[in-house]
C-alpha cells in the first residue's frame, strides 16, 4: 500500500510502500513517530469510528450512491443485497482517501497537540500494488447477526455475510405474521457501520501501537469491572424510542463494558485495548477463538516462544487483592510482580500477552524502538521474532535506531534466498527457518531533511549510514 503524506509537522514530502514488515530509521524529530500515529489512525478502530459517525453526520466529502440506493430499495422492498467486492473495486481507495482527509480535520486531536497547524497537510493512499488482497480479505469476512426492533419484539433485521462471498444481504424477518416498518435512520446507521467497517478491516483486521512509554504502562495497578453474561449477535432495540436512536448506543449495547482506574488518556488507551480486554478474555475462550480461526494458534504458540527464548519466564495474570496483577515467574521458586521484574519484561510483556490472548491475522502491530532496554544480543532475536510474526501472518512496522536489527534483518532476507535452510537455522540465535523473510515482503525507509528516502537495495543491503555517520564522529574525536 503506497502512501503520500506532505507537510505534516517537520515533514515537508513522503512517499512510503507498506509492506508486511516495514522500517523506519532516521535521527530524533524527523517524523518517524508522527508517521506512524497518523498510519495507525487513519487504518485503526479510531479512525473507523470517527468516520463512520462523521458520514452518518453528513460531514464527509465523499458519497456513494450504491449504499444510497441500497437505502431506498430496502425501505421499499424490506430486503436488500450489496455486492461487497463491487462496492469496493469502485470506492475503497476513495473510501481511506475519506478517511484520511478526515484525519487531517481532526489531527490535533489524534496527536494531542494544541500548537501545531495542519491546514496545509496531505495524505493520500493508492491502492493499485493491494487491491487484490483488499478484495481477498472482503471475501474472507463473515457476518451473522440479527437486531430486534418493534413493540413484540418478533421481528428483527437479519444481516449476512458468508465466507467466500461477495454479497452481504440485509432482510425483515417477521415471526408475527405481519411487519413493522424499521425506523430508517436506525437501518441506515447499521448499514453504514457493517458495510464500512467490513472495507475499513480490509486494510487492516487491526492497528496496535506499542509505544516507547510501554514499560511505565505495564507498571500500572488496573481494576476491571466485567460484564455479566455473554455477548451474541441478538441485539433487541425495543427498549429504544426512534428519538434516542444513536449509533453510539448501538455500538456500546454490543460491547464489553470495562472500566479503568483512571491513569490517563494515554495509558487508558493501552491498557484499556490491549491488557484490559487480555484480562478479560480467558485461556478457555481463547482456545473456542481458535477452534473457529485455528491459523490463529500460531499466535499462543509465538507467545510461548517468546517467553520460553527471550524473556526465559512466564507471564500471567494474578486476581487475588482488590486489584488484578500481572505476574513474572522465571522459577518455580521465583516470581516477582511485573514491576519489579526487569526492564526486558517490562518493555516484551504486551507482546506476550497481545499474541496470547488478542492477535488475529492481518493485523499491524507498531512498535515504536522494539531495542529499547535490550542488550545487543536480544535485539538480534527480537528481529527474528517479529519476522517471524510476519511470516504467521502479521503486519509489522517498527520505529528503530539499532544498527543491530538492521544488519541482522539483512542476514534474514539473504537466509530466505537460500536452498537449503535447515542446514543453516543454527546460526541464528531463535534457530527457526520461519524467521527468513523474503525481500519483497520488506521495506526501509529513512527519514531525513523532512523527506524519506528508500534505504533498501535490490540486493537486500540496507544503507544505514544514519548511524555509521555517527561512529565516524566519534573515532575521530581523539585521533
Amino acid at each position: 500500500m503506497k502512501v503520500e503524506i506532505h507537510n505534516l509537522g517537520v515533514i515537508e514530502e513522503l512517499e512510503i510502500d507498506l509492506k508486511p514488515f516495514t522500517v523506519f530509521i532516521g535521527r530524533n524529530g524527523t517524523g518517524k513517530t508522527w508517521t506512524a500515529s497518523t498510519l495507525a489512525s487513519i487504518l485503526g478502530k479510531h479512525g473507523f469510528d470517527r468516520y463512520l459517525k462523521s458520514y452518518i453526520n453528513g460531514k464527509t466529502e465523499q458519497k456513494y450512491p450504491i449504499i444510497d440506493n441500497a437505502i431506498k430499495q430496502f425501505l421499499q422492498e424490506g430486503n436488500i443485497s450489496i455486492d461487497l467486492i463491487n462496492f469496493a473495486e469502485e470506492y475503497a481507495e476513495a473510501y481511506i482517501n475519506d478517511v484520511a482527509q478526515l484525519y487531517l480535520s481532526l489531527t490535533k486531536t489524534f496527536l494531542s497537540t494544541e500548537r501545531s497547524n495542519f491546514k496545509s497537510s496531505k495524505i493520500s493512499f493508492d491502492l493499485a500494488t493491494v487491491k487484490p488482497e483488499i478484495l481477498d480479505n472482503i471475501k474472507k469476512s463473515n457476518l451473522e447477526k440479527q437486531i430486534y426492533f418493534g413493540s413484540q419484539g418478533k421481528e428483527y433485521l437479519n444481516i449476512l455475510k458468508e465466507i467466500g462471498k461477495n454479497n452481504i444481504y440485509f432482510n425483515i424477518i417477521s415471526k408475527g405474521g405481519f411487519l413493522n416498518k424499521i425506523p430508517m435512520r436506525l437501518f441506515k446507521e447499521l448499514l453504514l457501520q457493517e458495510i464500512f467497517q467490513i472495507i475499513h478491516k480490509s486494510f487492516y483486521s487491526d492497528v496496535y501501537i506499542f509505544p516507547t512509554q510501554r514499560t511505565t504502562f505495564i507498571n500500572f495497578p488496573f481494576s476491571i469491572t466485567k460484564k455479566i453474561g455473554k455477548l451474541d449477535n441478538n441485539v433487541n432495540f425495543d427498549k429504544i424510542s426512534d428519538v434516542d436512536l444513536d449509533i453510539n448506543k448501538i455500538i456500546s449495547e454490543r460491547s464489553h463494558i470495562s472500566k479503568i482506574t483512571n491513569p490517563g488518556e494515554p495509558v487508558q488507551s493501552l491498557i484499556e485495548i490491549l491488557i484490559t480486554n487480555a484480562y478479560i478474555k480467558t485461556i478457555d475462550e481463547r482456545k473456542e477463538e481458535i477452534k473457529k480461526q485455528p491459523e490463529i494458534g500460531i499466535y499462543t504458540e509465538l507467545a510461548e516462544l517468546l517467553e520460553k527464548q527471550i524473556l526465559q519466564g512466564k507471564i500471567y495474570f494474578n486476581e487475588s487483592g482488590l486489584e488484578n496483577k500481572i505476574f513474572f515467574q522465571s522459577s518455580e521458586k521465583i516470581e516477582v510482580e511485573i514491576a519489579a521484574a526487569s526492564s526486558l519484561v517490562k518493555g516484551l510483556a504486551p507482546l506476550v500477552l497481545w499474541l496470547r490472548y488478542l492477535a488475529e491475522p492481518h493485523e499491524l502491530l507498531i512498535i515504536d524502538e522494539p531495542e529499547m532496554h535490550l542488550h545487543p544480543s536480544v535485539q538480534v532475536a527480537i528481529t527474528e521474532f517479529l519476522t517471524m510474526l510476519v511470516q504467521a501472518g502479521l503486519k509489522v512496522l517498527i520505529i528503530t535506531h539499532s544498527p543491530y536489527i538492521l544488519d541482522h534483518l539483512s542476514n534474514l532476507m539473504k537466509a530466505a534466498k537460500y536452498k537449503h535452510k535447515e542446514s543453516i537455522k543454527n546460526k541464528f540465535y531463535l534457530e527457526r527457518t520461519e524467521a527468513f523473510i523474503p525481500q519483497e515482503k520488506v521495506s526501509v525507509y529513512l527519514f531525513e531533511d523532512g523527506i524519506t528516502k528508500n534505504t533498501l537495495n535490490e540486493e537486500g543491503r540496507i544503507d544505514w549510514g544514519t548511524f555509521g555517520d555517527v561512529s565516524d564522529d566519534i573515532s575521530h574525536i581523539f585521533p
